[in-house]
């Protein structure tokens, strides 16, 4: 046996010519060394299975190298930065949500997003409290069988018109999350809307990704919605709802600056995507239980489908025993 920094012969003197004495501590540290750098470099300088070696800061933190984490965690169950576990919320375009007791079914959808990204509501009960500040309203709160219906995108010369009528006919409340430039463009329809009862609320002036902007941005995006929408005839909005559900800790700070709730959706068809009137209707009635908030479109393209849908499912709610409210 040869072990490298001992003599040769002192290593046979101790294991051979010296019998019933047993081996040196010389000759023991001398193996076990070779035995554990052998043993370091068969694994790679490390143990197996250990996963990523870890780097200590100068503070003493450790953080994975390597291995570094997400700027912002997906929200697929739950919104961001109000989620309750990272991977759980937003979208297909915070399309289709998480439902606890659908109208004719027992299960739901959910959606994921990262920073930036749309989020999707988590799954509600029928005595969840109201989001904290700082978080999306993904539901409403007013007991057993409350709903509400939000449209967006608009006003539409060709749309909106329709919506309203069918909103009448079943004496219904909705909430209507206006873009500026529409408002604008529309100012009858906004000063229509408002006084047929329903709610406006502000969805930007230009249907703007808000989630990486900076505040001075936001503010204006939001205000120069305000300004359109209370022209035309509106009270001054209480309610935000950021286009494709993108928040961001910007925008919450923007919206408890001036006075805004932020809005969020449980129920989303994607009705603005044309997917076919059998597909909102059954989406909207598979999904939509107490306290559901219902995203569907007035404006921004083609809304004959949407429109179609409304006629179907606002009828089959309210016969399931469902009523709306406003958020």
């Amino acid at each position: 046996m040869n072990v490298p920094g001992l003599d040769p012969r002192e290593v046979r003197r101790d294991a051979g010519l010296r019998p019933g004495r047993g081996l040196s501590r010389r000759l023991l540290l001398g193996v076990g060394g070779v035995t554990l750098l052998s043993g370091c470099a068969s694994n790679g300088g490390g143990s197996a299975g250990a996963g990523p070696v870890r780097a200590t800061t100068p503070a003493g933190a450790t953080v994975p190298t390597g291995s570094e984490p997400s700027s912002r965690p997906t929200t697929g169950g739950a919104p961001f930065p109000g989620h309750g576990t990272a991977g759980s919320g937003s979208s297909t375009g915070s399309a289709g949500s998480v439902s606890s007791s659908p109208v004719g079914s027992s299960s739901g959808s959910s959606n994921g997003g990262a920073a930036g990204s749309p989020t999707t509501a988590p799954a509600a009960n029928r005595n969840d409290a109201p989001p904290a500040p700082g978080h999306p309203q993904f539901y409403v709160h007013e007991g057993d069988k409350a709903i509400a219906l939000t449209i967006d995108d608009g006003p539409s010369s060709k749309y909106t018109p329709q919506v309203l009528a069918l909103l009448a006919q079943y004496k219904i409340a909705a909430t209507f999350c206006m873009i500026g430039q529409n408002a604008a463009q529309h100012a009858s329809l906004v000063a229509e809307v408002s006084a047929a009862g329903h709610l406006v609320a502000n969805h930007t002036w230009d249907h703007a990704d808000l989630s990486r902007m900076s505040e001075a941005r936001v503010t204006a995006e939001i205000e120069r919605a305000n300004d359109a929408i209370t022209k035309g005839g509106a009270r001054q909005p209480v309610l935000f709802r950021a286009p494709g559900g993108n928040w961001s800790p910007t925008v919450f700070s923007v919206c408890a600056k001036m006075g805004l709730r932020p809005l969020d959706w449980s129920v989303d068809p994607r009705d603005w995507s044309r997917p076919g009137t059998d597909h909102i209707v059954q989406t909207v009635m598979g999904h939509t239980h107490t306290g559901s908030i219902i995203l569907e479109h007035d404006g921004g393209g083609d809304r004959s489908q949407t429109v179609a849908a409304l006629r179907r499912f606002i009828p089959q709610l309210l016969e399931a025993g469902y009523h709306f409210v406003q958020p």
